[in-house]
């Protein structure tokens, strides 16, 4: 005897909204962990941008580009060769970005933080600096030959 009533087969409303509701849940959860451990290498990459920028406007105006890292008040600036600060988005009127609360600037001992940006697309010297928050360590380097920039994460012993 066949049932007036078939089977169906597959998922009900309330089901796919109760396993959305907890998958969210979670998420909420897991982004502001990355966010707060991704801090310092969102600073690296913006700092990254900023001397991209600073060597690319040498080369195109022939003029020299300073990059400075403040360690001691935790801020970065690009100047050019007549000290008048690149505008940069974030900056102050002198030029200056600041490092976000809990990041800051650690320097290498026998590397400078500072550097120029020639015309003919090397930089003056090497130069690095950590950037660090909480147990999250980047390093900033630029090589004086090639004028090579680059952040990278790395571990240090305390």
């Amino acid at each position: 005897m066949a049932s007036s009533r078939t089977l169906e087969r597959g998922f009900s409303l309330i089901e796919v909204v109760m396993v959305a509701a907890i998958a969210l849940i979670l998420f909420a959860m897991a982004v502001p962990a990355v966010q707060n451990n991704d801090a310092a290498g969102a600073v690296a990459r913006s700092i990254v941008s900023d001397a991209v920028r600073a060597r690319s406007y040498s080369r195109r105006t022939w003029e020299s580009v300073t990059m400075q890292v403040d360690s001691n008040h935790a801020r970065w600036r690009t100047l050019r060769e007549n000290g008048v600060p690149l505008s940069t988005v974030g900056g102050d009127a002198f030029g200056w970005r600041y490092l976000p609360p809990g990041v800051e600037f650690r320097t290498i001992e026998g590397m400078p933080s500072d550097l120029v940006f020639f015309p003919n697309g090397r930089a003056s010297q090497s130069a690095a600096v950590h950037v660090v928050f909480g147990n999250n360590v980047w390093l900033l380097g630029v090589d004086s030959i090639s004028a090579r920039i680059r952040a990278e994460p790395v571990s240090i012993p305390e």
